[in-house]
């Protein structure tokens, strides 16, 4: 259980020193905005996770593929999609990674 715990702490930390505005935030609100319960046909979610990290190219299709996991596709997913502003993928995941 304490391992639990210090993962959370860590998690936690982290969260805190993702900057305003940034193109981070914008992912996290998205992926925040999805509601995943964890019940995920085929990938895992962190495995949908680490594919963009491995392949970041594919974020316009990866949001997609994020949001039809329940087949409910909410206001609150497209608005944080939307204030992602992904016109340019290569740019934002280079921001991302600042």
């Amino acid at each position: 259980m304490e391992s639990h715990k210090h993962l959370l702490a860590k998690n936690m930390a982290f969260l805190m020193l993702v900057s305003p505005n940034s193109n981070l935030e914008k992912l996290l609100k998205f992926c925040l905005a999805t509601k995943i319960t964890g019940k995920n046909p085929g990938k895992t979610t962190e495995e949908m996770a680490r594919k963009l990290m491995e392949e970041p190219s594919t974020l316009a299709y990866w949001t997609q593929d994020v949001m039809r996991i329940d087949d409910n596709y909410t206001s609150e997913e497209w608005e944080a999609l939307g204030n992602m502003q992904l016109t340019d993928i290569d740019k934002f995941m280079e921001q991302l990674w600042q």
